[in-house]
C-alpha cells in the first residue's frame, strides 16, 4: 500500500515529431503544472538501414537539425503552457536512449504510436521496451 503521494519533479518526453507524441507532450504539461515538475523532451535518431551497411553515421549536422525540428512543436507547446523545459537530440534505438536517458527522471511519457507504425512491428515498439525495461514509471498515452 502507498502511504505518501507520489511527486514527479523530473519528467522524460519522447518525441518523434508525430501528432501521436504531441498528445504525450500535453499530457506531461499537465502533470508537469500540477506538479512544479520540469520537463526533458528527448528525440533520438535511430541509425538508417544505410548506416548500419556503411558502418559508420553520415549526416550527423543534418540529423540534428532534423531533430531539432522534429522537436519544435512539442516546445512551442510547453512554451504556451508556461512550463520549463530543456531538449535533447541523441542518436541510438530509442528505447535505449530513452532508457539512459531516465536516469534523474521520476517519470518517462511517450505515445503508443510514432510516425513508422511499421518498423515497430518488426522490432518491438519503443513504448512496450519502455515499460519493459525502465526502473521508473512509464505512462504510454494513447
Amino acid at each position: 500500500m502507498v502511504t505518501a503521494m507520489t511527486s514527479f519533479k523530473r519528467i522524460l518526453v519522447g518525441v518523434d515529431g508525430s501528432e501521436n507524441a504531441l498528445r504525450a507532450v500535453g499530457f506531461a504539461a499537465a502533470l508537469a503544472k500540477g506538479f512544479g515538475a520540469e520537463i526533458t523532451l528527448a528525440h533520438v535518431i535511430a541509425p538508417s538501414d544505410h548506416d548500419l551497411l556503411v558502418g559508420k553515421a553520415t549526416y550527423a549536422d543534418k540529423d540534428f537539425k532534423v531533430g531539432g525540428e522534429r522537436l519544435k512543436g512539442a516546445e512551442r507547446l510547453l512554451e504556451q503552457e508556461g512550463v520549463p523545459f530543456r531538449s535533447t537530440v541523441e542518436f541510438g534505438h530509442p528505447a535505449e536512449q530513452l532508457l539512459r536517458l531516465a536516469e534523474g527522471h521520476d517519470l518517462i511519457v511517450v505515445s503508443t504510436r510514432g510516425l513508422s507504425p511499421f518498423k515497430g512491428i518488426l522490432i518491438g515498439s519503443t513504448s512496450t521496451r519502455l515499460a519493459q525495461g525502465s526502473k521508473v514509471p512509464v505512462t504510454i498515452v494513447p
